[in-house]
């Protein structure tokens, strides 16, 4: 009995120095990653049959100039040198509208048609004065040089009451007046204003079409006082919006002119943005980025790679192609999609870029037990 009891105590001495053993060898076999500590169980593996899937994109951090920059917030105006109204030259009754506000135009567009008896008129009179004009040549009548003159002020008529060089050249084909006037778009643009409808009267002067060509805007943004010292005309900008996250509009600096607002010492500063594809619209809200200073080197990722995991912001750092590991770091947003590392990367290594929200969740899961 004495024996066992000796026995018993030789084992269970035995089993406690395996136990601390075996955990000091643990301890030594996780070592924290650098750049910031991780839990083991945060290592997100994701298996080579679900990468191609998974939409994750990998980046490797690089070192490159960084400019600081000015955040101006704006909206988007039309450029007033950009912009055409259409006004009949003579008075009549509007016969047919061809257009509403929105639609895209190019120059020459048919947008509306008039009724117009002193038109009408004028298209008899041309008539008229071409045929005798016509008859004069053939007959190599004395008189021609009169008759040309006379058919020449009446074609001269038609094009001040607003006929194109097709529409007396149609006069000229079918040798009968044209009863209505078509209106056509001075400029290629969008239509921003009809103030008519079928049927309604209108007086020659009225404005009854507004048109703007949005290839250029303005990104109309407010500096404050302080700042005006950092801006110039032809300064380059990058301007986004919200309707746009992921895209960026490349601008300049075009004007600095105007008075500061007494309210909230701002000066409104225009910036033009070409839009070739109409994206911007009037009175869009934009942020405007514009460098203010001296460049410098750094680290840059792309936004995509910023996780809040735990309360941090981290990045998944890339140990193999498929074994990756949250890495908490410093940052800052500089906009365009981009974002600068302050703190807790290195050149060389590889984070996830796209996707890595796939990590966090996974990662999420491994903190909480789950399989």
């Amino acid at each position: 009995m004495h024996n066992m009891f000796r026995n018993g105590l030789r084992v269970a001495a035995s089993v406690a120095l395996f136990a601390v053993l075996a955990a000091g060898c643990g301890e030594r076999s996780a070592p924290e990653p650098t750049g910031g500590p991780a839990a083991a169980d945060s290592v997100v593996h994701i298996p080579a049959s679900a990468l191609a899937s998974s939409g994750l994109r990998l980046e490797t951090v690089q070192e490159r100039a960084i400019a600081d920059t000015l955040l101006l917030a704006g909206q988007i105006e039309v450029n007033p040198l950009r912009v055409a109204h259409l006004a009949p030259r003579v008075s009549g009754t509007i016969q047919k509208i061809a257009v509403v506000v929105g639609d895209r135009v190019r120059a020459g567009d048919l947008v509306a048609e008039i009724y117009s008896p002193e038109f009408a008129a004028a298209t008899g009179d041309y008539l008229l004065a071409h045929g005798r004009m016509e008859k004069a040549r053939a007959a190599s009548a004395p008189d021609t040089g009169a008759l040309e003159n006379i058919a020449r002020s009446a074609r001269l008529r038609l094009e001040t009451l607003g006929a194109s060089e097709g529409d007396i050249a149609r006069v000229d084909e079918r040798h009968e007046p044209l009863q209505h006037l078509p209106l056509r778009c001075p400029i290629s643009g969008v239509v921003t204003e009809v103030e008519t409808g079928a049927g309604k009267p209108v007086q020659a002067g009225m404005d009854i079409f507004g048109f703007a060509d949005l290839a250029e805007v303005w990104g109309v943004v407010d500096v404050y006082e302080r700042d005006f010292g950092l801006l110039r005309i032809g300064q380059s900008a990058r301007v986004t919006t919200t309707a746009y996250p992921d895209r960026e509009f490349r601008g300049h600096i075009a004007s600095l002119e105007g008075t500061v607002k007494s309210e909230t010492r701002t000066l409104s500063v225009r910036v033009r943005v070409p839009n070739p594809d109409l994206a911007l619209k009037p009175g869009m809200f934009i942020a405007a980025r514009v460098p203010a200073g001296a460049t410098r080197r750094g680290f840059v990722v792309r936004e995509g790679a910023l996780q809040n995991f735990g309360g941090r912001t981290v990045v998944f750092v890339a140990r193999t192609d498929s074994t990756f590991v949250p890495r908490a770091v410093e940052a800052r947003r500089l906009g365009g999609g981009i974002a600068e590392i302050l703190e807790g990367l290195r050149a060389g290594e590889r984070v996830a870029s796209q996707g890595a929200f796939i990590l966090k969740s996974q990662a999420s899961r491994a903190e909480l037990g789950e399989e």
